[in-house]
């Protein structure tokens, strides 16, 4: 039988021993829970995106077509893309606000399209521009919404036709591609304004994407309340 004393002192070095692996291991998952939030502190900073701005001040309405009343309390500056969905529904939404609130808005389109995922877009922005050459922009802007996949050089010459624009003119005007730099301008302004999307818009500086009816009822409403 081991003596009284030899068992306690037995004990004791089995109970600091067993401290001591339990302060180690303590120290060990420390570090491992340091390096693990150091190593995803990295991965977020490395995948973390600019925020994009609620408001932007001084948004341009460059030299765009526009409708509506100048010097209105509110101002729409839309980026959109002659070939995406959401922007068609969009169009239809903006000619009820245009009808609901009347003298109050003034409506200005810029041209954003998404060459990537849309390749008629671009030239679908050419040919209203130069539809608006002889007075016909919205009228042009109004078909190339209502034939979205139909948006070919051939399908673009025929609604010029169909609204008894000047055929030479269009069409030089088309080839010559006149308003190259003037879309060119309004996606480079698009980009300085962190859009990324259509159809983005901006009432009085405020950035609304999507444009359902809600939307910008909502912003509105909320802007000539504060007035």
């Amino acid at each position: 039988m081991i003596p009284d004393k030899q068992n306690n002192l037995l004990s004791a070095v089995m109970i600091i021993l067993l401290l001591t692996q339990v302060s180690l291991s303590a120290v060990v998952v420390l570090r491992l829970n340091k390096l693990e939030q150091r190593v995803l502190a990295g991965l977020s900073n490395q995948g973390a995106q600019p925020e994009v701005p609620g408001f932007v001040a001084g948004v341009s309405l460059d030299d765009d077509p526009r409708i509506g009343s100048e010097g209105a309390i509110i101002t729409i500056v839309e980026f959109s893309d002659y070939e995406c969905p959401f922007c068609a529904d969009a169009a239809s939404n903006i000619e009820i606000i245009l009808s609901e609130y009347k003298d109050k808005i003034l409506f200005v389109y810029r041209d954003f399209p998404l060459e990537d995922i849309h390749p008629h877009a671009f030239q679908a922005a050419e040919a209203a521009n130069c539809a608006g050459d002889q007075g016909a922009y919205w009228e042009m802007h109004d078909l190339l919404f209502a034939n979205q996949s139909k948006l070919d050089a051939d399908s673009l010459r025929s609604y010029a036709a169909g609204l008894n624009l000047n055929i030479n003119q269009f069409n030089e005007c088309m080839d010559s591609h006149k308003y190259v730099d003037e879309i060119r301008k309004d996606i480079q302004d698009g980009q300085a304004y962190q859009v990324n999307g259509t159809p983005t818009f901006f009432i009085n500086g405020n950035r609304v994407v999507g444009g359902s009816l809600e939307q910008l009822r909502g912003v509105i409403n909320l802007l000539l309340a504060n007035e």
